[in-house]
């Protein structure tokens, strides 16, 4: 057992030695395409103030339980009253998407202020390991969130159904094949992520709150809710099980 972790070590010095130049190579490639995106968010973070009347972890903790409050209270007022259509018309639900990422942004401001001011606070490993580990989760997360924005298109990710652009058919292809709310899954992950790159004992906390509070949103919020929106359309309660708990449905094709 005394010569198990020189081995493991040397495995993983090996492994980060084969999977480094990739990452970099794809990290040049992307760089140009993402770098105005990650300007944009940082000026958006830039602009939010600073906390001083709460401990950070408390305030990561609130931001995330009140960004899942935030789009499940939003979508279900536009249900009920039609609300952002009225204000912003045809394009009313994608100025709603720039809305719900503009809060998600507010919400990874906080964590990552929490997550960075507690750096290896929980050591688990070295530092290059760490770093190879958290940024192999953090790009895992982000793909599969971006491989379901693709299965689903913005209407589907970002609560059309709310807006009228009801369901024709589960998504079964991509990331649905692997899990049934892939978005939640990757977002998670992605904090995990960070939560390694750092070695943060608040990250992990904060996974954990991640984790839950998606898991109550889908089991008590958003599976119900899906079902009150496809018990009434011809797909009946059929579509409702199929698509409750879950954003895995393609819009129908609907003129705006």
């Amino acid at each position: 057992m005394a010569d198990l972790h020189p081995t493991i070590h040397s495995l993983l010095h090996d492994a980060s030695g084969s999977i480094l130049p990739h990452i970099n190579s794809l990290r040049a490639t992307l760089a140009p395409l993402l770098l105005p995106l990650f300007n944009a968010a940082q000026t958006v973070e830039d602009a939010l103030p600073e906390v001083t009347f709460a401990p950070l972890s408390f305030v990561a903790a609130l931001a995330i339980v009140l960004h899942v409050a935030n789009y499940n209270a939003t979508a279900q007022l536009e249900h009920h009253t039609r609300i952002f259509t009225k204000i912003f018309r045809s394009p009313a639900v994608y100025i709603y998407a720039l809305y719900l990422v503009g809060s998600a942004l507010v919400r990874d401001h906080y964590i990552m202020q929490a997550i960075e001011t507690d750096a290896n606070s929980y050591v688990l490993f070295t530092r290059d390991m760490s770093q190879l580990i958290g940024h192999a989760f953090i790009a895992v997360g982000i793909l599969l969130n971006v491989w379901t924005l693709k299965a689903l298109g913005i209407k589907g990710m970002y609560n059309g159904d709310s807006f009228g652009y009801l369901m024709s058919a589960p998504v079964t292809s991509g990331p649905y094949r692997l899990f049934s709310d892939p978005q939640y899954v990757g977002t998670t992950l992605a904090l995990l992520g960070y939560a390694i790159k750092f070695q943060s004992l608040r990250g992990y906390a904060l996974t954990a709150v991640m984790y839950a509070t998606f898991w109550v949103s889908v089991k008590f919020v958003e599976g119900p809710h899906m079902r009150v929106l496809y018990g009434s359309t011809p797909t009946g309660a059929a579509s409702a099980s199929a698509t409750a708990g879950s954003k895995r449905v393609k819009p129908r094709s609907k003129k705006d």
